[in-house]
């Protein structure tokens, strides 16, 4: 056997390349071993295109490839992995890769050194390395250091786990639902589609991570005792992912068989007769650290020293304790401090005696940092408990009244923290203190909720614009970032009937959950709103707010292929808003809706809706909805067989997509348009319009977008008579949907895969598929979708039962829902009959019926 070329791949398809000469193979060679022609082996050795599933298993069986590899070798080549996944795989005499890509790792950077934990480093990573252990709960009370020890255990084990360590802050998210939301996050997962969302976590976590993996949970004790959700999730990971291992932090342990428990406790303390060999000791190198960072001159004598292990002993060696210690020595010597905390100490022992003893040291401390703050700043720091995930300089000012003088002092006093991207936050035991101080005052509680909530539904409002502009990612950016928050000041709103508040920033948050792709969590999060607005006295300003729910929720759930579900909240929103005569509301209902007909083939009725409402979206000078109106009217001239002027006006459209900049709406005006590309024989146009999509999609996470872009690329790609490349890219299509939507995507996608499969020969094949189609069709109701497919039966039946098929194309022929190319497919099969065509007396739905119940 030949050694591969020294020129290290730098693809896929000079791997494969290279892998081929090694085993002295021409292309024509590989290719009829792995049963696909010369053309298609050339492409994806010039990285023009990718193998499909069932190709890249052929392939690996040409070449060589080891069982145990086979599967990271059949995703490399779908572009799932990295090509460094492919040194297993590479012949013998190749020695490895150094070019592997470094596994992705998901880590927060440390603000400064780990002190005095190197034994209980060395103790987890003895029981860490036991191939029993796959969950290990780290526990010990707050401001122990838990985080900082999890952070710097999993930063040292790195090199052992090839698929990454990835780091998941979980003291900001107070439900357990979101706790699937928050590592998707940290592993730059998007959820698409409505799809439960641990499921798709667990789905794409499954398929990403076939190597080795560590999962970081941090501060999972306040979603433990909230229900048995969080401790299932964590369950189900290690089911399901045989890969992955998990550190998890918490205050109590999980309760899960195979759980490992490690404890940990305070930093070594030292002992009064040792007060001359404090740098032997972490608890007191790390007081004198930080007293050095608020008073760089600050001097330890001997009896400040003697102090300094009062204090350490006080505390029990509590890091968080020690930090907030050592801030005041700006004002007070050691002494004057230890005296503080112990006097502190004899009253939580007189009056909590059923708080755990190591509890009351950290909780003295807590009281001797607050007692020492001014007035304004003990103000400050309670109203900042209010914010969830943390918050920004204009958000603590407008919310708490902290100004940023006021939240300088505090953290310079280590109550609150400034994050590396300029956030603030306090650290959750903290927050927690602070917040018992503000619900003692429950009128300020009160006006301060009321202030988080009116600040972050006008943010949300503020950047409806933002979303649909070419500033979209950043707003969802922001917005991410902000999602805590949100969430509260929405349920605050519901709760006290903000519902003014609550209607402005309703198209925000619907659009967000529609470009975010958390489509179930948007649905729900508007039925919170909608059954709230249902339940209060009706108004015009409840009729306008609940009309505008209604749409977002129709949106999603239009998005999700629920059409049946969607028309009627678009019906019953159009009657609200009309009755509120909210003409500017009612642009966004009436376009949707028609967008929604026409889609069910009711192309007249939606002409009509989207005129209506492309009147009152030019009125209010709305661009966004301008577009989409102009859009879609060109789509259903399209579909009526006026193809240029369909064309022209979705060439509008689109173009007005541009010019406000909405990379979602642009690639869906792109996608969308293929079908008038094609019946105008634009096959290149459609072809590279399908690329600037798929790239746009990819740059945006736009999963529905990049499914529908392969979808469409492959039905520019079967127009121009490439079966085999088109069969790809709907299979593409189909697993992209497959795993995250249902419905018509999943129904038109199947159909066209059907007409590819047929076109490439297999009848038997094609039939499953367009039976399969058909089945997702008359569950959805959808019928220019149910006649398509039955098109493509009817030819399949020709030959066998020619009477029958003519029937059912007279049907198609005749039937309103057509669309003019599934007619024109009808008029060309029927002209192929010699003899008299016979009429069917039954309806769609009976004949539909008959083929699916036989």
């Amino acid at each position: 056997m030949r050694s591969m070329e020294t020129e290290t791949p730098v693809s896929f398809g000079e791997w494969l390349k290279a892998r081929r000469k090694a085993l002295d193979l021409t292309q024509e060679e590989l290719s009829a071993r792995a049963g696909c022609s010369v053309f298609a082996l050339r492409k994806i050795e010039t990285g023009e295109r990718r193998p499909s599933k069932q190709l890249a298993g052929l392939l690996a069986n040409a070449l060589q490839i080891s069982e145990d590899d086979k599967p990271a070798f059949v995703r490399v080549a779908r572009g799932d992995l990295t090509l460094g996944r492919l040194r297993a795989s590479q012949p013998d005499s190749q020695p490895a890769s150094d070019s592997s890509k470094p596994a992705l790792h998901h880590l927060p950077l440390p603000p400064s050194p780990l002190l005095g934990r190197d034994p209980e480093l060395a103790a987890m990573e003895k029981i860490f390395n036991d191939p029993q252990c796959r969950l290990l709960t780290l526990t010990g009370m707050g401001g122990i250091g838990k985080t900082r020890l999890a952070i710097e255990f999993a930063s040292r084990q790195r090199d052992g786990f090839l698929d990454g360590v990835h780091f998941v802050p979980l003291a900001s998210v107070h439900a357990a639902e979101s706790i699937a939301p928050a590592i998707a996050e940290a592993l730059e997962f998007s959820f698409s589609g409505p799809a439960d969302l641990r499921e798709q976590l667990l789905q794409h976590i499954s398929s990403a991570m076939k190597q080795p993996a560590l999962l970081v949970l941090d501060n999972l004790e306040h979603l433990i005792g909230q229900s048995a959700e969080a401790v299932e999730l964590v369950s189900e990971f290690l089911g399901r992912i045989p890969s992955l291992k998990i550190l998890a932090t918490s205050r109590e342990r999980l309760s899960l068989h195979g759980e490992w428990m490690f404890e940990l406790h305070g930093l070594p303390v030292p002992p009064v007769e040792f007060a001359d060999k404090l740098d032997d000791y972490s608890a007191a190198v790390l007081f004198m650290q930080r007293a050095k960072h608020i008073k760089p001159d600050f001097e330890f004598n001997e009896s400040e020293r003697l102090e300094l292990t009062r204090i350490c002993r006080l505390v029990e060696g509590v890091p968080l304790a020690i930090e907030l210690a050592a801030a005041w020595v700006g004002m007070l010597t050691c002494g004057e401090i230890a005296r503080e905390i112990e006097a502190n100490v004899d009253f939580l022992a007189a009056s909590m005696r059923d708080m755990p003893e190591r509890h009351r040291s950290l909780r003295a401390s807590f009281n001797h940092s607050w007692k020492l703050l001014s007035d304004e700043e003990r103000d400050a720091l309670s109203r900042l408990s209010i914010f969830h995930g943390g918050f920004d300089r204009i958000a603590a000012e407008k919310v708490a009244g902290a100004t940023l003088s006021l939240l300088a002092s505090l953290v310079s006093k280590s109550l609150v923290r400034r994050t590396e991207a300029g956030r603030y936050d306090l650290h959750e035991a903290i927050r927690q203190y602070a917040l018992t101080h503000l619900e003692v005052d429950e009128p300020c509680c009160h006006r301060t909720c009321d202030l988080h909530c009116d600040y972050y539904l006008n943010f949300a409002a503020d950047h409806e614009t933002k979303l649909k502009s070419a500033a979209q990612q950043t707003a969802m950016r922001e917005m991410t970032a902000e999602l805590d928050n949100l969430r509260a000041a929405w349920d605050w709103g519901i709760k006290h009937q903000k519902f003014d508040s609550l209607g402005k920033s309703v198209r925000a948050l619907g659009w967000y959950y529609e470009v975010s792709g958390m489509i179930r969590d948007g649905i729900e999060q508007l039925e919170l709103l909608a059954r709230a607005l249902n339940d209060s006295p009706r108004d015009a300003q409840t009729n306008k707010a609940l009309g505008a729910t209604l749409v977002q929720q129709g949106l999603l759930y239009f998005r999700s292929g629920q059409f049946a579900r969607a028309q009627g909240l678009y019906d019953r929103s159009i009657n609200l808003l009309r009755s509120a005569n909210a003409q500017s509301l009612l642009a966004d209902a009436l376009i949707f809706s028609g967008t929604l007909k026409h889609l069910n083939g009711d192309y007249l009725e939606a002409m009509t809706l989207i005129a209506e409402g492309l009147t009152y979206a030019r009125a209010s000078h709305n661009d966004w909805f301008i577009a989409y109106g102009i859009y879609n009217l060109g789509h259903v001239d399209s579909l009526l067989g006026e193809y240029q002027k369909g064309y022209d006006q979705m060439q509008a459209g689109l173009a007005l997509f541009r010019k406000v900049g909405d990379p979602h709406s642009i690639s869906l005006g792109l996608n969308f348009l293929v079908d008038t590309q094609i019946a105008l024989e634009r096959y290149d146009e459609a072809k590279d319009a399908m690329r600037e999509s798929i790239a746009l999609c990819e740059q945006t996470q736009n999963r529905w977008g990049k499914g529908t872009a392969y979808r469409y690329l492959g039905l520019a790609t079967l127009a121009g008579g490439e079966y085999e490349e088109a069969q790809e890219c709907f299979q593409k299509s189909h697993e992209i949907f497959g795993e995250y939507f249902e419905g018509w995507d999943i129904a038109i996608t199947l159909s066209y895969l059907a007409d590819a499969t047929l076109l490439a020969g297999d009848e038997v094949e094609a039939k499953e598929m367009y039976l399969d189609s058909l089945r997702h069709a008359r569950q959805i109701n959808s019928p220019p979708l149910m006649l398509m497919n039955l098109a493509g039966l009817a030819e399949l039946e020709l030959r066998l039962s020619p009477d029958l098929a003519a029937g059912w194309l007279t049907l198609i022929l005749s039937h309103p829902a057509a669309i003019q190319e599934t007619k024109r497919r009808a008029e060309k099969l029927l002209n192929k009959q010699k003899q008299r065509v016979p009429e069917t007396a039954l309806s769609l739905e009976e004949v539909v019926g008959e083929i699916l119940d036989e």
